[in-house]
């Protein structure tokens, strides 16, 4: 497979001669190549769009504060007449958020398609692509620093075969899940994957470990990693940057904090700064809040494992007879906070037809 033109989007004359043509494809690529190493928010580096012969590679560092590049993002994904095809959507959705205040709707998966049709649940771009359309596309180049300029030609070349494929892709998929009466399964998928995580955003059950501490030392984990969280958002650093979560925990086990205490806590990279060791002994200090431990972070007794396992042996069998990988129907973790009384829309709609009540 060729690209027939690759343009780049870099100024906003750019944008405004190839606007019109973008948002007039019905079925359009979708990717995003962006640095997330040392910040909380990821950092755009890179926007491309294809509808299977032209390539579009829109740059938001050139175009940086230029509106043109907020109304070019919203109207593509905001547009309900073009079907945005990604290939797993991961945090391309918080990009796309963060630029155009926009979600890809509606949305095409080609990574949750194949799934849904056996292949593996993580499958790659690339060997999709060679598998359904016998095309071949080096990879090697997505972890580089995207916010570089230039941009290499060989990089532009790689961001531009990174959605050149997608429309057919996206064809190929959708006629083998219409015969197989799956593509209504797909479209599901699609509008839950664009709903966000369900009680994604409690920052204490994000900590590592944090199942192991007493109710006591869990409220203060609570108010710790909150403060880190806002830490992290306002510095816009990485949560372990602020504080790792090691650190954390052994700061949720202190009952009376003081500065000798955290001399011995942290080194090297782990090290306390100034600002933060008094901001933490004053989170520390603080007196102790009205605080339920989150179901998420409570023990499982023996009966609600071996109701798990045979809850994950039922999906088994589901699985097998359709010929795909149990956590495609679903994960472990699905299935405990099903058991637990917690949100989970990802075990209803046809999840909920085939497997019943669970």
């Amino acid at each position: 497979m060729s690209i027939t033109k690759m343009h780049l989007l870099s100024e906003p004359d750019h944008v405004s001669r190839h606007s019109e043509k973008i948002l007039d494809t019905r079925s359009l690529g979708v990717d995003t190549e962006f640095v997330r190493e040392r910040t909380y928010f990821p950092r755009p580096g890179l926007f491309q769009f294809s509808d299977g012969n032209e390539a579009w590679l829109v740059d938001p560092v050139a175009l940086s504060g230029q509106a043109c590049l907020q109304q070019l993002i919203s109207g593509i994904m905001g547009s309900a007449e073009t079907t945005k095809i990604l290939h797993s959507t991961g945090e391309d959705l918080e990009v796309i958020d963060l630029v155009g205040q926009a979600q890809p709707d509606p949305l095409f998966d080609t990574q949750r398609a194949a799934a849904l049709l056996g292949w593996p649940l993580q499958i790659r771009y690339e060997l999709l692509a060679g598998e359904l359309l016998g095309v071949e596309f080096p990879g090697g180049l997505g972890r580089n620093d995207w916010c570089r300029r230039p941009l290499p030609a060989a990089w532009l070349e790689y961001a531009a075969n990174d959605v050149i494929a997608l429309p057919d892709m996206r064809d190929a998929l959708a006629e083998r899940l219409e015969q197989a009466g799956r593509l209504g399964w797909l479209s599901e998928d699609c509008r839950r994957l664009l709903t966000g995580k369900e009680n994604g955003n409690n920052p204490v059950v994000r900590v590592k470990g944090a199942a192991g501490l007493s109710d006591p030392e869990l409220e203060r984990l609570d108010r710790l990693a909150q403060w880190r969280e806002a830490q992290a958002r306002q510095r816009n650093l990485p949560r372990g940057f602020i504080v790792a979560d090691p650190v954390l925990l052994e700061l949720a086990r202190m009952e009376s904090p003081d500065e000798r205490a955290l001399d011995g806590l942290a080194t090297g990279r782990q090290r306390l700064g100034r600002r933060d060791r008094a901001a933490i002994l004053e989170v520390l200090r603080a007196a102790p809040r009205e605080f339920s431990r989150p179901p998420e972070l409570a023990p499982l007794t023996r009966e609600q494992r071996a109701e798990i396992k045979a809850l994950q042996a039922r999906v088994g069998k589901v699985a097998a007879e359709l010929g795909v990988e149990p956590a495609v129907i679903a994960s472990r973790r699905d299935l405990t906070r099903r058991l637990l009384g917690l949100p989970c829309s990802w075990l209803d709609g046809w999840r909920g037809e085939l497997l019943g009540d669970l």
